[in-house]
């Protein structure tokens, strides 16, 4: 009976060692390509960046990375429901049609699936790309990512928001509706902001301030005409006082601008056409300062002349 029972209980022992390797080996075996699909398309809908990371088969070069993150965790939505079907060319490359619904409306995302090592992994065809024309400007705001209008930009497939830069500056917005099935093209109207007028204001203040610096010629690009021939054999320098800083007005196109109003006092010293140390005064009742507009990345430039 004692013989007995000790074999019972190797027998026991056996199963479930034999138990857990099945299960070990098991957990270990590569996701399938269907299972790779799933989560690169469930990480898609939730916008998880990251979880699309986990199933690449390339790692992304930085730059790449970062703008397709910025503006991918800057989409004003993703896809919602999907479906799937993953076929096989025969070459070792598996091909994924997903049929989604994206801003409510049905939609087609292509990927490739690849073998890397035994295990199946998203290829790099599965960007989609958007190219924006603007009226304004050379960059706009896709998602949170400031990018350069007029080339295609790569995209993960979502519901892309596009506004104007410099934002604050620039108003006007739109939205796209990014997957892979074909590039997608978008059109933006910038306007002029209620607030712009004042950051000129500003730019152009300090630029006149720096016109008014004590020179000893008259200086370029600043609006300033001094008669100081008529008076002097030679200027040995000029001091301004600025009484009244032009006044920005931005054209109605948003691509020039006119500074008018300003008064300006100029006092220049030399020498006389009669040898003798002089001093005269000059005073501009009519200080004006023209030029254009300029819209680069997320700046705007008075360019002045």
């Amino acid at each position: 009976m004692k013989r007995g029972a000790v074999v019972a209980v190797v027998a026991a022992a056996a199963v479930v060692a034999a138990g857990v390797g099945v299960a070990v080996w098991a957990l270990d075996r590569p996701p399938t390509p269907e299972a790779v699909a799933e989560s690169y398309l469930r990480a898609l809908s939730e916008g998880d960046f990251a979880g699309i990371e986990a199933v690449m088969r390339e790692p992304l070069d930085q730059t790449e990375r970062d703008p397709l993150e910025a503006a991918f965790a800057g989409a004003s939505g993703y896809i919602t429901d999907y479906d799937f079907s993953v076929t096989d060319d025969g070459s070792g490359t598996k091909g994924v049609r997903a049929d989604v619904e994206i801003a409510g409306a049905p939609g087609v995302v292509f990927f490739g699936l690849q073998s890397d090592g035994g295990e199946w992994k998203v290829a790099d065809d599965m960007l989609g790309s958007l190219a924006v024309t603007t009226t304004l400007g050379d960059s706009v705001l896709v998602g949170g990512l400031l990018a350069f209008a007029g080339p295609p930009i790569p995209l993960l497939p979502a519901v892309y928001p596009i506004a104007a830069s410099p934002a604050g500056v620039l108003t006007g917005s739109t939205e796209a509706v990014v997957t892979n099935e074909e590039p997608v093209r978008a059109t933006l109207e910038a306007a002029l902001t209620a607030e712009a007028t004042a950051l000129a204001q500003t730019q152009l203040d300090a630029y006149a301030q720096a016109c008014a610096a004590a020179a000893t010629a008259v200086p370029d690009d600043c609006g300033l005409k001094i008669p100081w021939a008529a008076d002097f054999a030679s200027l040995d320098g000029i001091r301004f006082r600025i009484e009244q800083l032009p006044a920005v007005a931005l054209g109605a196109d948003a691509r020039t601008f006119a500074a008018t109003g300003g008064v300006i006092v100029a006092t220049a010293t030399g020498t006389a056409r009669d040898g003798s140390a002089a001093s005269v005064t000059y005073r501009a009742d009519d200080w004006a300062l023209r030029g254009t507009l300029r819209f680069t990345r997320d700046q705007m430039s008075l360019l002045v002349g």
